[in-house]
């Protein structure tokens, strides 16, 4: 996968107008983490999409007639979901729609970063339809629990093979968005006490500011 990944990514970046409310404050906030070579990575459910982190969903029919409960099986997802934050990156530097859609038709700007470590890196799949599951997500489920309870110094092989199943569904959407050409990083986030996000430094992330480019719209002030 790693070698795979492009030498260069690119992120589009809104600066608000007046339409917000403190939108001075917040512009700032963006342009200060820009010149601390810092970078947001945000919770999913702050994302546009509302089926972000859903690509597996839990066959119902088939856990019907178990011993799982639905309820449960989705609280343990959610422990999953809510400690790995996202930055979301284009693989094209010259996209109109992302202009648009993501740096405020054109007001805002767009980052073009160096890969340095591919390795958090993952390209984002165009799928026509979700896929349901009721074996990947019980088993490691299980495997889990195996772990707690047995006190395994590490999770079993068979835990990073479903685990693994689930965490490259994070990077999967819905065919519709495939004008993105998106490529995500997936940061664990430990710590949930910041649940909307945090600030990284790119060297923890493998990444490095190579260019910035302006929206043609963008208010003189932010230019400077």
């Amino acid at each position: 996968k790693n070698k795979f990944i492009p030498n260069v990514l690119y992120k589009y970046n809104s600066l608000l107008d007046d339409r917000y409310l403190n939108f001075k404050e917040e512009n700032q906030k963006r342009l200060d983490s820009l010149k601390e070579n810092k970078l947001w990575v945000s919770h999913y459910k702050k994302f546009n999409d509302p089926f972000e982190f859903k690509m597996i969903t839990i066959d119902t029919e088939r856990l019907n007639d178990t011993e799982w409960k639905i309820e449960h099986i989705e609280s343990f997802l959610d422990l999953f979901k809510d400690r790995t934050l996202i930055s979301c990156f284009s693989s094209d530097g010259n996209n109109m729609p992302m202009w648009a859609h993501y740096a405020n038709n054109h007001k805002g700007y767009c980052v073009k970063y160096s890969v340095l470590k591919p390795e958090s890196i993952f390209p984002v799949l165009y799928e026509p339809i979700r896929v349901k599951s009721a074996v990947i997500i019980t088993s490691l489920i299980s495997e889990t629990y195996k772990g707690y309870e047995k006190n395994l110094s590490e999770p079993t092989n068979d835990f990073y093979e479903y685990f693994s199943y689930f965490f490259l569904s994070l990077a999967c959407k819905h065919i519709f968005w495939n004008y993105e050409n998106e490529y995500r990083l997936l940061y664990p986030n430990f710590s949930l006490e910041q649940k909307g996000g945090k600030l990284v430094d790119l060297y923890e992330v493998g990444l490095k500011v190579d260019a910035i480019y302006i929206g043609y719209k963008c208010d003189a002030e932010y230019v400077s």
